[in-house]
């Protein structure tokens, strides 16, 4: 099929709900290692390092999904949650004020629990969570300044999983929501990014959406555009065939804020 025939992002048949349940809740979901495990692998070694600290952190990050800021609360003080649709910003709420029928993210807590070989409830790592985030805010991609009227001042981390692939319709837009993300840093400030590469689609109850297809050489120059020296980058290989998605690799990025752009 034609990308661009696929659905988009904010189409109305993109479900919240099933997005997170299908890629991040089930554990007989096929490629579950690459969609939790290597986030919260990745994400714990650089958080417990050290090299990536301070008090705030903004999240941007496709989905309504939690599973990622599980590790953040050790670190910040202060989550943002920044979603791009009602319906996202919605089913977030929910699982912020414990409503019934929420996504079940108790796979993830645990797994990560057993990473930081703590014996901490995973109830208890979701509750803290709850408690840090401070705001839930829209990111209009119909606007140049896609927050407006909320101004966010600059924080100490941008964190990403996915957005950027599913928010640009091209490289152009690409890099220039990458250069508002880091509009949203201080200098000497960290962006930790997921990226998949090379990937056109991936399928939300049998609607086929477009995803952003870019390469390595890609990500690299468009960060290097956007103010920030690459620190460190992990690249993983996709190990098996899904229907529901055609990536072949996960990237992760620890970049920091060098320069204004």
């Amino acid at each position: 099929m034609d990308p661009s025939l696929h659905k988009h992002y904010h189409d109305e048949e993109f479900d919240p709900k099933g997005f997170v349940d299908t890629y991040f809740c089930d554990e007989n979901y096929p490629l579950i290692d690459e969609s939790v495990g290597f986030p919260l692998r990745k994400l714990h070694e650089t958080l417990s390092s050290g090299c990536v600290r301070g008090n705030t952190l903004i999240d941007i990050s496709m989905g309504p999904t939690v599973y990622h800021l599980l590790s953040a609360t050790d670190i910040f003080n202060e989550i943002i949650v920044i979603e791009f649709t009602e319906p996202n910003i919605q089913e977030f709420e929910k699982w912020l004020k414990k409503d019934p029928g929420t996504a079940d993210w108790s796979h993830a807590a645990k797994t990560l629990c057993e990473l930081e070989s703590n014996r901490e409830d995973w109830q208890v790592k979701e509750d803290k969570v709850r408690r840090v985030i401070k705001q839930v805010v829209k990111w209009d991609v119909t606007k140049d300044n896609p927050l407006d009227p909320v101004a966010l001042p600059q924080v100490d981390c941008v964190l990403s999983l996915w957005a950027l692939n599913v928010i640009s319709r091209d490289k152009e837009a690409y890099r220039s929501n990458l250069r508002k993300c880091a509009s949203l840093l201080n200098i000497g400030g960290h962006l930790l990014l997921f990226a998949v590469l090379n990937m056109t689609y991936y399928v939300v109850n049998e609607h086929k959406f477009f995803m952003l297809s870019c390469d390595e050489k890609f990500l690299r120059e468009a960060l290097r555009d956007a103010g920030f020296v690459i620190e460190n980058m992990d690249v993983l290989p996709s190990r098996k065939d899904c229907d529901l998605v055609d990536f072949d690799h996960l990237a992760y990025v620890i970049a920091c804020k060098e320069r204004e752009v």
